[in-house]
């Protein structure tokens, strides 16, 4: 008999994922795709585009791959990599498609926090400008201004996906957000600090957390045609959603391609010096309080295929490595790009890898090296997890963790030390494919509610105590870290 599932469309920052999943959320197989890019000659060099047809077509044959397995998809829940956005014309066509690695709007963004920082940042909770909406379009409207021109339609990357699968435009709230969209006080759409800038951003109707947005329409998506569709909110969120974190005061790390913590408030949260995120979540009187680390999975995989480039898995080599060596790392420290948010000035920063030095008295080892960047890993979460603490004004109630990086043993038991505190740790590790699931469940009926499905994710994660004379040690490596890093932000990048 086939088996119940919902099928996940994760359009991530590293790659288009689609997942399907139980009627628990569990995954219960993927299909990867990477991502294809335009060849952009009148963009700056660190500009990124998708090729909106190559993703459609990626997207499309993912489901279709996955429709083809002996399951009853019931649901498609779509969640995406946040300040991902898609332009479209009067007609709905796609005038630019890009990432969140898309950094052509760089001087554009400078030059509107110069003059509007406080502005941008009250409405939406975030910094810097050029990472989200009002940035690109300030560059679409220099650079581009015919197409600037056309835009008639700016919708978030995942709204973009559900529109393609429906015909049915709409902004979730959590992605809009995140997108700076949106008033994240207010939950509707920044008009009137769009109207300020003197940008253009015609956006489709806000939409509710755990609503349908359509049915899929595509003919071409065969036994899939007539399944609603539920854009279930940005991935981190939807993260958070898979680890059972939904009520205020709870927190959680999501420790992806980028890492995440994230505590939960009943009222939105901005600070003073404007060195976090504030955003909304899926629940309508909840959102985020975010300090953001930085790309811990991307360096993850660098300095595992740095280390151990001859290993068939570099990432489980790392870990047996780097659990041979003490609390610590022998001396050795690493500094590797993730650190405490600050949003207020986010750019290029020194960083690399220290060790006591002459190596003739002993040169580090493949594995010190490997532990010396788990650690710096779990001191940049502490670091964001205490300071969103301290803007929330609220110490965590409790602390989950799931994302890529939840696969390694020795980072999690690395993390709980470093943190001094217990962790809830996520039985399933896809927590964004898991959380974009519930909340299509949730949206079809199937729970009752949003507490029923986070209930379900919770009582079945693993609470990992941290060791008390690890623990110890830690503090003093961690305040050692701490200096460092306040150093290496003082020297020129």
């Amino acid at each position: 008999m086939a088996a119940d599932a919902v099928l996940v469309v994760d359009a991530g920052s590293s790659s288009l994922r689609c997942h399907l999943a139980d009627f628990a959320g569990r995954v219960v197989g993927s299909v990867t795709r990477c991502w294809e890019y335009l060849d952009e000659t009148d963009a700056p060099e660190l500009a990124r585009a998708f090729d909106p047809r190559a993703c459609l077509e990626s997207v499309r044959d993912s489901m279709r791959e996955l429709a083809a397995w002996d399951v009853r998809v019931h649901a498609v829940a779509i969640t995406s990599q946040r300040q991902s956005l898609a332009f479209l014309d009067d007609e709905r066509r796609v005038l630019y498609a890009g990432p969140n690695t898309d950094l052509r709007a760089v001087f554009e963004g400078a030059a509107l926090d110069d003059e509007h920082g406080d502005l941008i940042y009250a409405t939406t909770g975030h910094r810097p400008a050029f990472l989200t909406a009002p940035g690109k379009l300030a560059w679409f409207r220099e650079r581009r201004p015919d197409d600037y021109a056309r835009i008639s339609h700016v919708l978030p990357l995942a709204d973009w996906l559900a529109f393609e699968l429906t015909g049915e435009l709409g902004c979730e709230p959590s992605l809009a957000s995140e997108c700076g969209l949106l008033d994240v006080l207010s939950r509707s759409a920044a008009s009137d600090m769009f109207g300020a800038l003197g940008l253009r951003c015609p956006t489709p109707p806000i939409s509710g957390a755990f609503e349908l947005r359509g049915r899929v329409s595509n003919h071409r998506l065969g036994a899939l045609a007539g399944t609603p569709v539920v854009s279930a909110g940005a991935d981190t969120q939807c993260g958070l959603i898979g680890m059972g974190v939904v009520e205020p005061g709870d927190a959680g790390i999501v420790a992806g391609w980028s890492a995440a913590a994230q505590i939960l408030a009943s009222a939105p949260t901005l600070a003073s010096d404007r060195k976090t995120w504030a955003g909304c979540f899926q629940r309508p009187s909840v959102w985020t309080v975010e300090g953001n680390a930085g790309d811990v999975g991307n360096v993850h995989r660098w300095i595992a295929g740095l280390l151990f480039p001859e290993s068939s898995d570099a990432y489980r080599r790392m870990d047996e490595e780097a659990a041979a060596v003490p609390v610590g790392s022998d001396g050795a420290s690493a500094h590797l790009g993730p650190r405490e948010m600050n949003a207020a000035s986010l750019g290029m920063n020194m960083g690399g890898l220290l060790f006591p030095v002459p190596m003739t008295l002993g040169a580090p080892s493949r594995g010190q090296l490997a532990r010396a960047a788990l650690e710096n890993f779990a001191y940049a979460l502490r670091a964001n997890l205490e300071l969103v603490e301290n803007v929330a004004g609220v110490a965590a109630k409790r602390v989950a963790v799931g994302g890529g990086m939840s696969r390694s043993p020795v980072f999690v038991r690395i993390l709980a030390d470093a943190l001094g505190r217990e962790i809830e740790v996520s039985s399933e590790p896809e927590a964004t494919a898991r959380g974009a699931a519930l909340a299509a469940l949730v949206a079809t009926g199937h729970f009752t509610s949003l507490d029923e499905a986070a209930a379900l994710a919770s009582d079945d994660s693993a609470t990992l105590q941290p060791d008390a004379l690890n623990a110890a040690e830690y503090e003093e490596f961690y305040r050692r870290w701490t200096e460092t890093q306040r150093v290496l932000g003082e020297l020129p990048a």
